[in-house]
């Protein structure tokens, strides 16, 4: 049994490393072969835990598993056709879209197929949640999966940073057009660049959790604590780290720049401001990551571009900032209930006032979400995030573990950094995204709740 949980802790490892390389797993045959893994997983867990299922672990994840079973629960209900009169009471401008057809029965779903396929989506969402509850159960493993996000990241910036600097102008997969421009293995450039904004900030909380706590000793003593960091991993951690700068300054993303450079100052005013034993070097390592990265890696690949980028955005030039004021329309339509996971672009054409182009997204997850799956779920999903804030701040604040510490920091900032991202583009859509996020939330959990071993009197 125990090597069965084990493979399935590997396979967990090698999925995080595959979500993002076809395409984001953000076609319909990528996010299928993510499905079949997830679920494979699962029931290979269930087996394992058929007569001793850990409860104890998964009810310290209640906060997240149970609204995203309840959230599930509410896209199945989307599905569930009813009279025209009974559908009236809890979605009115739906029923009356219904008896328009001509049709006696209807559901809160406009777009049964896309629902459907949300739902499916979900489900996996939810179990690759229970998968990561499970097997991540040790600060060992934790430290595991933040090295292979790590990892995976550096391989995908490597990709894109290469691609863009040997002038290749087609995938070398799929036989996409390549341009100046960094993608990876994505399609979208703000896909990648939010991907790369999550993974950065899990690889400078595994930094963070490595840093010396003393902040003791002569200069000899000193002298040979740097050089040890030097050829230890940390090193190559902090080049993985410089690698991904790179590579998300070329993808020339305005809001994924801005979201990690913010998210970079506010991780360093918690960390100066709520952390317990701060260590000397973790002022030094937040300097270098404004200093270094944006300052001197992102002049020469191309800060400057981003920058010229932001200054010529106008409202006139944009488009996406009204599809999201029309979007407004629908919530206000369809409060309580939403349109049904996934029909934003089947429904959002009824409400655009000209034409601006096709928008199959809202190019604002908050008001894609509340469109979907109305105000209240969305709400749910909102204070399920909230709360993982909270718990990272609360282990930042009173935990004595390095390793928990830093995963929370780590995982604040990713999280932040996807709040702020997601205002202006739809990252939470892309399976590979979806799936990064969900886990940092458990990471996030485990950081305040996981207990840890005490050695020589420190916790680990």
């Amino acid at each position: 049994m125990s090597r069965i949980e084990t493979a399935c802790y590997y396979s967990f490892l090698l999925l995080l490393i595959w979500l993002p390389v076809p395409l984001a797993s953000n076609r319909v045959w990528a996010w299928s072969i993510a499905e079949f893994w997830i679920t494979l997983q699962t029931l290979s867990l269930l087996y394992v835990y058929r007569t001793n299922f850990p409860w104890h672990r998964v009810k310290r994840f209640n906060w997240l598993l149970i609204p995203l079973v309840l959230f599930q629960l509410w896209v199945a209900l989307q599905l569930v056709r009813m009279p025209v009169g009974w559908l009236a009471f809890i979605s009115p401008e739906a029923a009356n879209i219904f008896s328009w057809a001509g049709l006696e029965s209807g559901s809160v779903s406009l777009d049964q197929f896309a629902t459907v396929t949300g739902l499916i989506k979900g489900i996996s969402y939810t179990l690759f949640a229970l998968n990561a509850v499970l097997l991540i159960n040790s600060v060992k493993r934790i430290k595991a999966v933040m090295i292979t996000l790590v990892i995976s990241g550096t391989i995908q910036a490597f990709y894109g940073a290469m691609l863009v600097l040997l002038g290749i102008r087609e995938s070398l997969v799929f036989g996409f057009p390549e341009s100046d421009i960094a993608t990876g293995s994505f399609v979208y450039k703000n896909h990648f660049a939010n991907y790369l904004m999550m993974v950065l900030s899990v690889g400078v909380g595994l930094i963070v959790s490595e840093l010396h706590q003393s902040r003791s000793g002569s200069w000899k003593v000193r002298l040979r604590r740097w050089s040890d960091a030097m050829l230890s991993g940390k090193m190559i951690v902090r080049l993985s780290l410089v690698i991904m700068v790179i590579a998300l300054v070329m993808t020339r993303s305005r809001m994924g720049n801005t979201a990690f450079f913010s998210v970079t100052i506010i991780g360093g005013v918690v960390g100066l401001l709520l952390y317990k034993n701060r260590p000397r070097a973790l002022s030094v390592l937040i300097i270098s990551l404004l200093a270094i990265d944006t300052l001197i890696v992102g002049t020469v690949f191309g800060l400057g571009k981003v920058k010229e980028r932001l200054e010529h955005t106008s409202v006139q030039a944009e488009t996406r900032d009204q599809a999201a004021m029309w979007s407004l329309d629908i919530i206000e339509d369809f409060p309580l209930t939403g349109t049904g996971m996934g029909s934003y672009y089947s429904t959002f054409p009824k409400y655009t006032q000209y034409n601006i182009g096709f928008y199959n997204h809202a190019h604002n997850d908050y008001i894609e979400f509340t469109v979907e799956a109305g105000v209240p779920a969305t709400l749910m999903l909102g204070s399920m995030v909230l709360f993982a804030v909270w718990l990272c701040l609360k282990a930042v604040r009173t935990r004595n573990s390095r390793t928990m510490k830093g995963t929370a920091l780590g995982c604040l900032m990713a999280i932040i950094g996807m709040l702020i991202h997601i205002s202006v583009d739809f990252n939470l859509q892309p399976t590979a995204n979806a799936l990064t996020f969900i886990l940092i939330l458990v990471l996030a959990g485990c950081s305040a709740n996981m207990p840890v071993k005490v050695q020589n009197g420190k916790a680990v």
